[in-house]
């Protein structure tokens, strides 16, 4: 196991993605490209970016592959960044793994048990559509004002899924009656 990529942890023995069993993270073929837990700050951001731009030209990623895996990365660590609920900020983790035939990426953070349910439904419908199915709602919610400095017509997570290799899996751990930890699981492979 080659686990020379970035390495941040805030404390990850009591880290809330523990309670996610992800097979992946632990198995010997694979290398880590990057690991974050805590706060997905624009530095923490901008480093992680690099991190995988660093690992998938070493590893001769074409310049489609990189692009997908640079439109999820970007939609995914944004999300986190933007979202992300105080006082569980630090409950933040990002981990980019090379398996040899693409890219698994893990996200997650704490949210409201609402908008934890939320996502999980809606990332549950994206994973239900065909490709020209996400192209079309992409460009109708690209034209709905409804949006916000934050974001919330959903287009990163339309993106993600347009951009990945389906099916999305989500995890929804509650923490308390008000809090859930959410996680989200993406592959981006080398034959898409």
């Amino acid at each position: 196991m080659n686990t020379n990529g970035y390495i941040q942890r805030t404390n990850s023995d009591q880290h809330w993605s523990n309670a996610v069993g992800i097979s992946w993270l632990h198995e010997e073929q694979r290398t880590v490209v990057f690991e974050h837990h805590g706060p997905m700050e624009p530095a923490t951001l901008h480093v992680l970016l690099a991190k995988a731009e660093e690992a998938s030209l070493a590893a001769g990623d074409g310049v489609g592959l990189r692009k997908r895996l640079f439109n999820v990365l970007v939609e995914g660590l944004e999300n986190m960044q933007r979202h992300a609920i105080e006082p569980h900020r630090e409950s933040g983790i990002a981990v980019l793994v090379d398996r040899g035939d693409g890219y698994r990426l893990l996200l997650g953070n704490a949210l409201p048990v609402a908008s934890a349910a939320l996502l999980v439904h809606r990332v549950g419908v994206l994973n239900e559509m065909e490709e020209v199915d996400l192209k079309e709602h992409f460009l109708k919610l690209l034209a709905n004002d409804g949006r916000t400095d934050r974001g919330g017509a959903g287009l990163g997570l339309i993106t993600m899924a347009r951009k990945s290799t389906k099916p999305m899996l989500v995890h929804s751990v509650p923490k308390d009656e008000h809090t859930a930890y959410f996680a989200l699981e993406i592959a981006v492979l080398r034959s898409a």
